[in-house]
């Protein structure tokens, strides 16, 4: 068999596949990368199904699926503005009630909320009760401690981003605002309080987002779960909190009317699928402009009398409803806090996480060992180096055998990039004798699906697509944890490095191409 048969056209890498930059190492090390996000299946299709009702599907443990290694920074996280404000009137509700003492944050949990903004006033001059303005919420700081340790005990892969803010002015202030007990509290004496409640339930919240005069490092989940991460403690006068997470915010809480401020709330929903992966970005969907508008009216709509017409202005959260069902926002969108979520909104933003979801085992899908050995996540089989086609060695078929406690060298592989010309990104998979993984030429067409691969000399002089890989980290789940696994897509077919499941468990069963996962 001559080199002609073996080594691909020369040819450019192709757009929809994104190279790893650069992975110098044999692929030991954990990736971000992962396959771009499919579009988000549409969720709702009227504006009720956007507005107060979270439906009765429990959501409580959708963070199960996300990858550990997943920073909290590229979560999309459904969150409520202003948590528990459910007393007060229009002026100041802003969610469904469901209970007193925080009842209505255990249901809100439930259907899958993870992000709360929680308002207190000092009382008594050693507790925190929690207000919207002057209006008390029948519930306290410990309900919302207590409820929230209950939920994080129940679903120990699950976490809490809380924004926390000091409700009354600490001077000042008008006839709608509270006041502090005492008025002359201290941001010292706030901070202390806040500080007792956190030594009072000790392990719930992530603690180095607790740290006065300090901002803590985004967590990964892996880090957070279990517990609440304090994203902010706004109005206290001291740094609490999560690095960044103020940073990247749209909080247009004035806008003139519903339209106005979607805009606000669409722009930087762009910003954060754009953005930096490990920036925090919070997006509030909420605003009110009492009298003339109401946090209701803001989220759900409103008709007014125009002469004799009546005229309906769609509402935010319908809005927002509508631009996510038609792919807008098809990526990290980040926190997005809301005036009463509709079931349509938690799932269209939850399933932004598709990224991040850990993969199961799939024929096409390795794990990479520190041993240099390559190993089926669906069958368990290590890829070895076969036997030769002829007496001259100079190649020979692909194949897998069960994997053994200490390697030969036919079974270890690894990465390495081709330095004598332009590999636009890709990667050779070399064999321990130095051939290199190989597509068959196939007189030029490029082969179908399950054919088996060989080992060759490596094309050195050119860019050889048959040879040349693209490298995807991913996340595989086990029985209670994960760990990185990879696809290995091939330039020139667009097909992955798989196993040929008729011959998965014989012993020199074929190592093929094949469909990738998605």
């Amino acid at each position: 068999m001559s080199p002609t048969s073996l080594y691909g056209p020369r040819v450019r890498p192709r757009g929809p596949l994104r190279p790893l930059a650069r992975l110098l190492t044999a692929c030991a090390a954990a990736g971000s990368l992962l396959f771009a996000a499919a579009p988000a299946q549409a969720a709702g299709s009227t504006s009720s199904d956007a507005f107060y009702n979270m439906g009765s599907t429990s959501r409580a443990d959708w963070m199960r699926s996300l990858a550990g290694t997943t920073s909290l920074a590229s979560v999309s996280m459904p969150g409520t503005h202003d948590t528990l404000a459910i007393h007060g009137g229009q002026f100041v509700e802003t969610q469904a009630d469901h209970g007193d003492s925080a009842q209505t944050l255990s249901v809100q949990l439930d259907r899958g909320i993870r992000a709360i903004d929680i308002r207190v006033r000092v009382t008594e001059n050693q507790y925190f009760t929690v207000h919207h303005a002057a209006y008390y919420q029948q519930a306290n700081f410990d309900d919302v401690l207590s409820k929230a340790k209950a939920f994080l005990t129940a679903h120990k892969d699950e976490t809490i981003v809380m924004r926390l803010k000091a409700e009354c002015p600490q001077s000042g202030g008008g006839i709608a605002d509270c006041k502090n007990d005492p008025s002359n509290v201290s941001s010292e004496r706030i901070a202390t309080i806040f500080d007792l409640y956190a030594k009072k339930y000790d392990g719930l919240f992530y603690k180095p987002s607790i740290e006065r005069n300090s901002t803590g490092a985004v967590p990964t989940l892996s880090q957070a779960r279990g517990k609440i991460v304090l994203g902010a403690f706004d109005s206290v006068g001291y740094s609490y909190g999560t690095s960044g997470f103020n940073s990247n915010t749209e909080d247009h809480w004035k806008a003139p009317g519903p339209e106005e401020k979607f805009d606000y709330v669409r722009a930087n929903l762009e910003r954060a699928v754009k953005g930096s992966a490990s920036a925090m970005y919070v997006t509030y969907s909420s605003a009110s402009t009492v009298p003339t508008y109401y946090p209701e009216e803001f989220a759900a709509g409103f008709g007014r009398w125009m002469g004799r017409e009546y005229v309906w202005t769609e509402g935010v959260n319908s809005r927002l409803m509508r631009y996510l069902n038609d792919g807008g926002g098809n990526g990290r969108i980040g926190i997005v806090m809301m005036d009463f979520p509709g079931w349509a909104l938690l799932e269209n933003i939850i399933a932004r996480n598709v990224g991040n979801m850990i993969k199961g085992s799939h024929p096409a899908i390795w794990l990479v060992n520190d041993n240099k050995t390559y190993v089926n996540s669906k069958y368990n089989r290590c890829m070895v180096r076969g036997p030769e086609f002829d007496s001259s060695k100079t190649g020979g078929l692909v194949t897998q055998r069960a994997c053994q406690p200490t390697p030969p060298v036919s079974h270890q592989w690894g990465v390495a990039q081709p330095t004598s010309f332009d590999a636009k990104g890709y990667y050779w998979i070399k064999s321990s004798n130095g051939s290199c993984l190989t597509v068959p030429y196939n007189n030029g067409t490029p082969p179908p699906a399950g054919t088996q691969l060989y080992w060759w000399g490596c094309e050195t002089r050119w860019f050889s697509g048959n040879q040349m890989w693209n490298v995807i980290p991913m996340e595989v789940g086990f029985v209670g944890t994960s760990r990185t696994a990879y696809a290995f897509i091939n330039q020139w077919t667009g097909q992955c490095l798989a196993i040929d499941p008729a011959t998965a468990t014989v012993a020199g069963g074929k190592v093929t191409q094949d469909v990738c996962p998605k």
